[in-house]
């Protein structure tokens, strides 16, 4: 019988990276809180932004790339995260809470559990037809290069 290991929840990997490592010494940007969504992309998660900045995490369409190399013994391995962020503070908050999360995806990018790598990947300010809310899009992946893939 095959030892069993569970595979990790990227979407939870993703937040407690960003919980953990969140730079609120300054006190300059405040912590936002954090909403690990396993809700299909088309639904719209609830967040209340009279309370804090949201930034909602779940996987993104295509959820796992793999690519094989050479004789398909190895292959690259891609796990993509939406971040949605929600502010009503300023347009100038959404593009602060963007880069910190940049910062937290450069500053720890050798330190994700069970991947080689966090990636920063895009980022794409949403216009909405709400007044005094800003939203934005931030795309990171996951990934593992050069992996033993199962047979």
């Amino acid at each position: 019988m095959a030892n069993y290991s569970a595979s990790p929840v990227p979407s939870q990997i993703v937040k407690t990276l960003f919980d953990n490592n969140w730079d609120t010494k300054e006190g300059i940007l405040p912590k936002p809180s954090f909403i690990d969504v396993n809700e299909a992309l088309d639904r719209r998660a609830r967040a209340d932004i009279r309370q804090a900045d949201q930034i909602i995490i779940r996987v993104d369409t295509p959820a796992e790339e793999e690519t094989p190399i050479g004789n398909w013994t190895y292959g690259n391995r891609i796990v993509r995260v939406l971040l949605e962020i929600y502010t009503n503070t300023n347009r100038q908050r959404l593009f602060d809470l963007q880069a910190e999360i940049r910062r937290i995806c450069h500053a720890f990018r050798h330190t994700t559990p069970n991947y080689q790598r966090i990636q920063y990947k895009t980022f794409n300010e949403l216009t909405q037809e709400n007044i005094n809310i800003w939203t934005g899009r931030v795309i990171i992946e996951l990934v593992n290069s050069a992996v033993l893939l199962e047979t």
